[in-house]
């Protein structure tokens, strides 16, 4: 199967809205590079090889005041 082919614009116009984003037309191919930028560094992340039997789970952050013990 094909991977599917990443749009930044399509993003930008399906989510902006949805985000309460108003992106103007002078900013949109700043935005869509930066987007494509970001997507480029995902697929780095997901290709990073991690053993099903080491991976461990953060713990939960709940804040607090400094000092307080949990």
């Amino acid at each position: 199967m094909a991977e599917p082919v990443f749009d930044a614009d399509a993003i930008i116009a399906a989510l902006s809205p949805a985000l309460g984003l108003v992106i103007d037309d002078a900013a949109r191919p700043g935005v869509a590079t930066f987007l494509r930028v970001a997507e480029r560094m995902a697929r780095i992340v997901e290709a990073a090889p991690v053993p099903d039997d080491d991976a461990e789970l953060a713990p939960v952050f709940r804040p607090g005041r400094a000092g307080d013990a949990a």
